[in-house]
């Protein structure tokens, strides 16, 4: 199959969909813990972001265009200060932070692919939440350090200065 660009797959009838190295990969329907996680990431954002968060902290899935062959589609994403989407057709700025809720069916393309796609695409940072072992994963790509919080831990994001996430609350549910 050919490789196709990021225009092209813009083109393309919207679907849960990503675009890796030129090819469309499908992803998975969420789960109800997976969704139920993500709208707790929301709610923690929004609270630390409260005067601009419905501006600048989105839901998945959103098209982040990281370059001509990858449009990724993180579960959270946070733009940057000043920023926001554009009107239709629909721009996403580079975000500043993606997290990703991992499940098993899609865990290794979350780690070993989109991880470093990320990385080499300009996002400051990356979480990694993993419901079934309860830790979150913060990649600062800025630093280029990796710190793993598990329950009892509170999380820390230096893209998003003075945001933090107690892990015991999160996985309550």
């Amino acid at each position: 199959m050919p490789r196709i660009t990021a225009d092209d797959y813009a083109k393309l009838p919207e679907a849960r969909e990503e675009l890796i190295d030129g090819e469309i990969v499908p992803t998975p329907t969420p789960d109800p813990t997976h969704q139920a996680l993500v709208g707790d990431l929301l709610s923690a954002l929004r609270d630390r972001l409260v005067e601009t968060w419905s501006h600048r902290v989105l839901p998945g899935p959103c098209d982040v265009r990281l370059d001509d062959f990858n449009v990724l589609a993180p579960d959270v994403l946070v733009l940057p200060e000043g920023t926001r989407a554009t009107p239709p057709p629909w721009k996403i700025p580079l975000p500043i932070l993606v997290m990703e809720v991992i499940d098993p069916v899609t865990e290794a393309r979350d780690r070993d692919i989109k991880l470093p796609l990320y990385r080499a695409g300009g996002v400051r940072e990356e979480w990694i939440v993993d419901a079934d072992r309860k830790t979150i994963e913060v990649h600062d790509f800025v630093a280029g350090s990796k710190t793993v919080f598990g329950t009892g831990d509170i999380a820390t994001s230096a893209a998003v200065p003075g945001f933090s996430l107690d892990l015991a609350r999160l996985f309550e549910i």
